[in-house]
């Protein structure tokens, strides 16, 4: 096996977010492994199309333009003849051993349906609810009683209740076409975490294994070797002094669980006399809410937009604590492998597979983000007792090294798709 293609929505720099950094990490690591590797993906201004080698390691892009209507995604996911057309000639031209399926709404069904039909090997990962939600799954979350685990059944979504939120935008033929359209396609699936698995097996989604979502550990223990100097300069930078840190990093939003953490904020401000900070990084149009909802202590959160990758390393050890307390079905965030990696103990959600990396009381905390008492009294734990969130931080630091690189996810995709190209398909 030498050529792989990955077929994504979106790609690094063009665009930001977890799935998009999974997919690009991955490309670069096949082909630090010797293979050619080309990627597909979309863009939405026609003046960034075209082709090019994105990375050291030689990945070359191909974006092809298409338009991103949120409104009209359920149909276009269905068919989206322009993608399509575009990911089946390359795909002609390329020849690849192995088809590397990630995000693929915009590029659509056709585009899978154009990967299964060529002779190698298709592997569809899945990093999030879009196969069977309309966006972000959340209605598990409504409906979950306090202190008990999410029964499979949970996650079945309810056609009704889809078009009854999504009104026009509800296409009632897009999950059964989904189905369809993977399980013909598609030779194996898998998702990121097992809670995700779960989710798609109640939805009648193929997936077939999991394989957990790995870190640069190498490029976080750089940053942990630098100089102190260094770190003043990002805490002078962000006015952020010696504060005690929450980091609340990536997208934001109510669905991200930034409206409980602003208000469980709010009282951790409250009842301590030490100077602490909520620091936002990443997508700020949620801040201002934020800065409301952690009355009177609003001035207390700190955005910063987006910054670059050296710095958000830096913003992951200048913390005292990162949280995570998405009130949705969160795959298994990146933001907390990072946060590990850097050696900073978390506090995350119940919902979703983030348990299946922090270690409740061990390297973090894992709770309930709708009982915003119980998300301060964590958030406490971390930013009162040094000594306990630096053990965390070392033991979260170990975990990351030994079972959640990089370069272990890698290889367990390259052993998958040899196994592929040596056997039958498992393909429905």
């Amino acid at each position: 096996m030498t050529r792989i293609c990955l077929l994504s929505d979106g790609y690094p720099p063009w665009e930001r977010g977890g799935a998009q950094k999974i997919a690009a990490q991955l490309a670069e690591g096949y082909a630090r492994r010797g293979r050619e590797v080309a990627v597909v993906t979309t863009v939405p201004d026609r003046s960034e199309t075209g082709e090019s080698v994105v990375s050291d390691a030689g990945v070359g892009v191909r974006r092809l333009w298409t338009p991103r209507w949120r409104r009209a995604l359920p149909y276009l996911t269905v068919s989206n003849p322009l993608a399509a057309r575009g990911v089946a000639d390359f795909l002609d031209g390329f020849d690849p051993d192995a088809i590397h399926v990630h995000n693929a709404h915009y590029l659509s069904n056709a585009a899978v349906a154009a990967a299964g039909e060529c002779d190698a090997p298709v592997v569809k990962t899945y990093h999030d609810a879009g196969t069977f939600a309309y966006g972000e799954y959340t209605a598990h979350v409504a409906d979950a009683p306090r202190n008990l685990p999410v029964a499979g059944s949970a996650y079945r979504a309810d056609p009704v209740r889809q078009a009854r939120e999504q009104g026009l935008r509800y296409f009632p033929l897009r999950n059964r076409h989904n189905r369809r359209t993977l399980r013909r396609h598609v030779d194996v699936g898998v998702a990121v975490s097992d809670a995700l698995r779960r989710a798609l097996t109640a939805n009648g989604m193929p997936c077939h294994r999991t394989v957990h979502n790995g870190v640069d550990a190498a490029a976080f223990r750089a940053v942990l070797g630098a100089a102190a100097s260094e770190d003043e300069a990002f805490r002078d930078a962000y006015g952020l002094d010696d504060a005690r840190i929450v980091l609340f990093g990536g997208r934001t939003g109510y669905t991200k669980g930034g409206a409980h953490l602003a208000a469980a904020f709010g009282r951790v401000a409250d009842r301590t006399d030490d100077d602490v900070r909520l620091l936002v990084t990443g997508d700020d149009e949620f801040a201002a809410r934020m800065r409301a909802l952690a009355a009177p202590h609003g001035e207390k959160v700190v955005t910063t937009g987006w910054i670059p990758r050296a710095d958000l390393r830096r913003a992951f050890r200048a913390a005292a604590v990162v949280a995570t307390p998405s009130v949705h079905l969160d795959p298994f965030p990146t933001v907390n492998l990072e946060a590990l990696a850097a050696g900073t103990p978390v506090v995350t959600t119940r919902f979703g597979g983030a348990s299946e990396l922090v270690d409740d009381g061990a390297t973090g905390r894992v709770v309930d983000p709708r009982d915003v008492g119980e998300l301060a009294d964590a958030l406490e734990s971390f930013l009162g007792d040094p000594e306990r969130a630096d053990e965390a931080g070392r033991r979260g630091r170990r975990l990351v090294r030994d079972r959640f690189t990089v370069e272990g996810q890698v290889e367990a995709y390259l052993d998958l798709f040899e196994t592929l190209e040596a056997g039958p398909s498992p393909r429905d």
